[in-house]
């Protein structure tokens, strides 16, 4: 009987490393694939990513800012969701979709598995046999749990209530990643009844982090709802960054102060990836007004002094500063992650939940505040295509959006889109 504690035995691991990538081209896009063809499911599981899962929260918020209308997110998460599989279900569904090959050494991996428990560094002496679960940590146990999670969801989806609003039928009604799924419409789902088809799978639902969230132009409670590690109130995520990333700069302090003893491209390597990586986490995402963005700005010309040892009564200029660092201004790094985002989504496949609510805010389904559009990502990203020179393009239709699709699927032309619109918000304002 193997003995194994997190992961497959060493002699099998090339074999399942081998049928994790058969099994991952199989698993992932395009969406009509015949593996999805013989599972009779949606693709949603596997065609999304945290970029696409967090920018799709981001377009809906815009639709609910722009028209009169709420959408309601219900956040699902398991409670121990690897542990909790039931192995014989799993088996039956994964013989469906996968070679006989395959198939025995995901059996090998599932079966006889003994585990040690580990109290205070000591290893007890009494291992028990596991009989639910994939192993954590094995290279296969995220692709079985997805397709697990996958076939319990369309089970789920039988007892939802179906979308009669045309919003909804637009809106993608489901989102998944990892462990956590979010289910929107313009009401809240049943979590009992999510809950009880949930248990048919051993999938146990935690209730004290189920979360309830409305998206609307007046409410201010989602704003601080975390969604893949991401605020979905700018201003908000924009404020925890700056706090995370501080006590990451005050961690590495000996490391700024020591001078000459560390060289200055050392000390700019680990802020790069030590520091700024934590403070620009999926700033992509983020919609900021001019004043946000200066604040922003200098909050990172701060940061930038003190990893060169710089302090009063030593000036320094802020392009001296920049060029002494090889950095560019904060506000112009997050338009390129903006518009690199932009892109990736654009290209991918139509019917992934980020490219769905892009369409969806396109399409008038209630009544039009009046006024001034507040500022959400659509709007900037309109915004940033306003400023070039001799421009015909816009983001304001559907038509619009499909242009700018077609032009994202050539990455050369969505390059050189991006450096003009990079290069158009760094000249100088004109005095026109």
């Amino acid at each position: 009987m193997p003995r194994r504690t997190l992961g497959l035995s060493c002699e099998s691991s090339r074999s399942v490393d081998t049928c994790t990538d058969n099994d991952q081209r199989s698993l992932e896009p395009p969406c009509d694939s015949d593996v999805f063809k013989k599972r009779g499911s949606s693709c949603s599981i596997f065609t999304n990513d945290t970029r696409s899962s967090i920018l799709k929260a981001f377009w809906d918020l815009a639709k609910a800012k722009k028209e009169d209308v709420e959408i309601k997110i219900t956040g699902i998460d398991m409670s121990a969701a690897f542990d909790t599989i039931d192995r014989q279900i799993l088996l039956d569904i994964i013989e469906r979709i996968v070679e006989e090959d395959e198939l025995r050494i995901i059996r090998f991996l599932l079966s006889d598995t003994v585990i040690n428990t580990r109290i205070n560094g000591a290893t007890k002496e009494r291992p028990f046999v596991s009989n639910i679960g994939t192993p954590q940590g094995d290279s296969l146990s995220p692709v079985l749990f997805s397709v697990y999670l996958e076939n319990a969801l369309k089970e789920v989806r039988t007892i939802l209530p179906r979308p009669t609003n045309k919003l909804e039928k637009t809106l993608p009604t489901e989102i998944a990643y990892a462990d956590d799924v979010d289910f929107v419409g313009l009401n809240f789902v049943d979590k009992e009844e999510v809950q009880n088809t949930l248990h048919k799978y051993n999938l146990l639902v935690n209730i004290d982090k189920t979360e309830f969230t409305t998206l609307s132009r007046a409410g201010t409670e989602y704003k601080n709802t975390k969604k893949v590690g991401t605020l979905i109130g700018d201003e908000e995520d924009v404020e925890r960054r700056k706090r995370l990333s501080n006590a990451a700069l005050t961690k590495l302090l000996n490391v700024w102060i020591k001078g000459d003893k560390i060289k200055r491209k050392t000390k700019l390597k680990l802020y790069r990836s030590l520091v700024k990586s934590i403070l620009v986490y999926n700033c992509g995402t983020w919609a900021l007004t001019k004043s946000e963005e200066e604040k922003l700005n200098a909050f990172h010309r701060k940061q930038l002094r003190k990893v060169l040892n710089i302090k009063y009564p030593v000036k320094i200029t802020n392009s001296s500063l920049y060029n002494k660092c090889e950095e560019h201004p904060l506000s112009i790094y997050i338009l390129e992650n903006r518009w690199r985002l932009f892109g990736h989504i654009l290209r991918r496949n139509i019917e992934i939940p980020a490219n769905k609510s892009m369409n969806s805010y396109f399409a008038t389904h209630g009544k039009k505040f009046r006024g001034r559009p507040l500022t959400t990502l659509p709007v900037v990203l309109n915004k940033d295509l306003s400023r070039l020179q001799e421009n015909t393009l816009q983001l304001t239709t559907r038509e619009d959006l499909e242009h700018l699709r077609c032009i994202a699927q050539n990455r050369q032309q969505w390059r050189e889109l991006s450096t003009r619109i990079r290069k158009a918000a760094e000249a100088p304002p004109s005095d026109d």
